[in-house]
């Protein structure tokens, strides 16, 4: 497995057709995304990171794959190196469908952390509120004692516009 860099679009893309509430990548706006393929070029999932707040160090997560089986300790090393090395956020919020169990427990997997509902937040149904912070990261089990820099070895993808006027 190795990652895809540098076709944020066509990752968007690719994600967002596995979200039912997303559709397209077009849907997250301004976005960094990083896919993982198979050796042969198969995709097997992405995260688009969307809603960046620099002000506040934050952003937001999209995780989609089409098998349970497409991350390796590196692999999510290296993505999550990625909001957290090179943009210096201090937290990652993912939103869930409260139905999405799976998804919410892959979420949990990593660390996430359930921090609140939106009631009806998508249609029909509501969304789960998850964060992960920095620290909980730096202390999770998926990262190597001495990977925990500031400025970690990581993969270079482009920085999401952050949005003006958005709340943060």
């Amino acid at each position: 497995m190795r990652l895809v860099l540098g076709r944020d679009a066509a990752v968007a893309d690719w994600v967002g057709r596995r979200i039912a509430h997303v559709g397209t990548g077009e849907a997250f706006g301004p976005c960094a995304a990083i896919g993982v393929e198979a050796e042969d070029g198969r995709p097997l999932g992405g995260v688009v990171f969307s809603n960046w707040q620099p002000a506040c160090r934050s952003i937001e997560a999209s995780f989609a794959a089409d098998g349970p089986r497409w991350l390796t300790r590196r692999l999510i090393g290296q993505i999550l190196s990625y909001p957290f090395g090179q943009l210096d956020c201090q937290r990652i919020t993912a939103l869930t469908p409260r139905r999405a169990t799976a998804a919410r427990r892959f979420l949990e997997a990593f660390g996430f952390r359930r921090e609140g509902l939106v009631r009806k937040g998508f249609g029909d149904d509501d969304a789960v509120v998850s964060g992960l912070l920095r620290r909980e990261w730096e202390t999770s089990r998926w990262v190597r004692r001495g990977d925990q820099s500031r400025s970690p070895s990581s993969p270079r993808t482009t920085t999401p516009t952050p949005r003006s006027g958005s709340s943060g």
